[in-house]
């Protein structure tokens, strides 16, 4: 197949990738169990890809389609170039997982689990969506939870760049954009060292500005695994936008000032003796290296 948009449930639809619309009546809203998980398809879109994976996408999600609209896959370029980095026989661990179009490509780089965490629960269920519509329910494990410097419940920002996240809405919103807050919907969150995860070899963070919190309560599943670390610095970013999502965070927890100020650079550089730290490996974030 090529690029072409089509839908899961394989009505007729427009063969323009930038438009989608169908020609049947939705399926009721469920009002029951399966409620919580329900997708209403009008508000998606789906792409096939050259990659052979079907990514689903919210239509109002501005800062991905682009690329997908365009045949390009999301940051493929930097995903191809990590492979030389991930051992294949030990687990991904990946914070932030948005809809999956990164967790779908660890997956082929590993013969063992990628584990996702993924706290916005609309976000997740694209997450499940695009892992089961690939058959990747073997291999890509995810989790509706955020991850930070305590375990508990916690909530996400209500907006994102003063927008309103409605996935109903005509409106473009950037949804990998969202970080914590407290004025959104409340997620469950824990620390890197609560999981229970083993032989974790590579840890992907994107996580919008909590990256030195998470890290600060990662140091045990750290030291002992010692995995390649690809992760965004919020705190140290040249970007204005950047540094405000980590501001925002040590403002509105201040109670946690000591894990706002962990560097994991510094911690796996003169604690670890990891080998280097390659700065800006795809023009933004970072690549620590044991």
């Amino acid at each position: 197949m090529d690029n072409s948009v089509y839908h899961s449930h394989t009505p007729s639809i427009s063969r323009e990738p930038t438009k989608c619309y169908l020609d049947y009546e939705p399926e009721p809203e469920p009002e029951h169990e399966n409620k919580k998980n329900y997708i209403d398809y009008n508000t998606v879109i789906t792409f096939d890809t050259k990659e052979n994976l079907k990514v689903t996408l919210y239509k109002n999600e501005h800062y991905i389609k682009n690329s997908f609209i365009n045949r390009k896959y999301w940051d493929i370029n930097t995903l191809n170039r990590l492979e030389e980095y991930i051992d294949p026989n030990k687990n991904i661990l990946e914070l932030g997982g948005h809809c999956g179009t990164s967790s779908l490509i660890y997956s082929r780089y590993t013969n063992k689990k990628v584990y996702v965490y993924e706290p916005q629960y609309n976000m997740f269920k694209l997450l499940q969506l695009n892992i089961n519509q690939n058959n990747l329910s073997d291999k890509i494990i995810p989790i509706n939870k955020g991850v930070f410097c305590y375990e508990g419940t916690i909530n996400m920002s209500g907006k994102e760049n003063g927008r309103l996240l409605d996935i109903h809405s005509n409106k473009p919103v950037n949804y990998g954009g969202v970080s914590l807050g407290n004025d959104g919907e409340e997620t469950e969150v824990t620390t890197i060292d609560r999981m229970d995860h083993i032989d974790i070899g590579f840890i992907h963070c994107d996580t919008q500005g909590a990256e030195n919190f998470i890290f600060s309560n990662g140091i045990n599943t750290i030291t002992k695994y010692r995995p390649v670390i690809y992760f965004e610095d919020n705190a140290n970013s040249k970007n204005k936008s950047d540094v405000k999502l980590y501001q925002n965070i040590c403002d509105k927890y201040p109670q946690y000032k000591k894990e706002s100020q962990f560097s994991i650079e510094d911690f796996c550089l003169n604690k670890l003796n990891y080998s280097e730290c390659i700065h800006n490996f795809n023009g933004i974030d970072h690549l620590l290296i044991p």
